[in-house]
C-alpha cells in the first residue's frame, strides 16, 4: 500500500505542538503520549520518541524518572505543579469595566488629560479603584486592551 504523505508537516507539526501547550490538561495529555509511545514497544527509546515529539531525550527521560519515583505508577506526577506568582491586582471583570471607560474620553472622569495614556489611567485607578499601579504597568494594560502600541503612546486615530 502506497504511503500516504501530508503537505506541509513542518506547519502541521508546528501547529500540533502549539495545540498541546493551550492548557495544562493539553500538556498532561501530551506527557502521557510520549509515555504510552515509550510503553507501546519495549525496543523504543525516549531517543526515537523524543525525535517523534522534537524534544529532547532528557525531558522524556525527566518525565519517565518522575513516574518512577516513590511506589511509581502514579501518572499525576506528570502534571505541571501550579507556579506561585504574586495576585493580580485587577480582575478580569475591572479588566473589562476598564475597557468601556476608555471608550469615553478622561475628561468625562473630571482628569485634565485629552487622552487615556499611562499616566492617566494610574490616577484614574487610583481615583476608582483605589488601586495604585506604575505609569508603566498602565501602560502595558492599555496594550492589552488594544488602546496603545508597543512604546505605550496612545493610538488616537483608531477606532475603539
Amino acid at each position: 500500500m502506497k504511503r500516504i504523505t501530508i503537505s506541509k508537516p513542518q506547519e502541521v507539526r508546528r501547529q500540533i505542538l502549539e495545540y498541546f501547550q493551550g492548557s495544562e490538561d493539553l500538556k498532561f495529555a501530551y506527557k502521557l503520549q510520549g509515555i504510552l509511545l515509550l510503553l507501546n514497544n519495549e525496543e523504543t527509546n525516549c531517543s526515537e520518541v523524543a525525535r517523534i515529539y522534537g524534544s529532547t531525550p532528557q525531558t522524556l527521560a525527566g518525565w519517565v524518572h518522575n513516574l518512577n519515583q516513590g511506589s511509581g505508577g502514579n501518572i499525576e506526577v506528570l502534571r505541571n505543579k501550579p507556579k506561585p506568582g504574586r495576585a493580580a491586582q485587577l480582575s478580569k471583570n475591572d479588566l473589562r469595566t476598564i475597557k468601556d471607560v476608555l471608550k469615553t474620553t478622561p475628561s468625562h472622569y473630571g482628569l485634565q488629560s485629552p487622552t487615556w495614556d499611562g499616566d492617566t489611567l494610574s490616577v484614574f485607578l487610583g481615583k476608582q479603584f483605589g488601586i495604585k499601579l506604575q505609569v508603566r504597568q498602565c501602560q502595558r494594560i492599555l496594550q492589552r486592551l488594544g488602546r496603545a502600541n508597543k512604546r505605550g503612546r496612545p493610538w488616537d486615530k483608531r477606532p475603539v
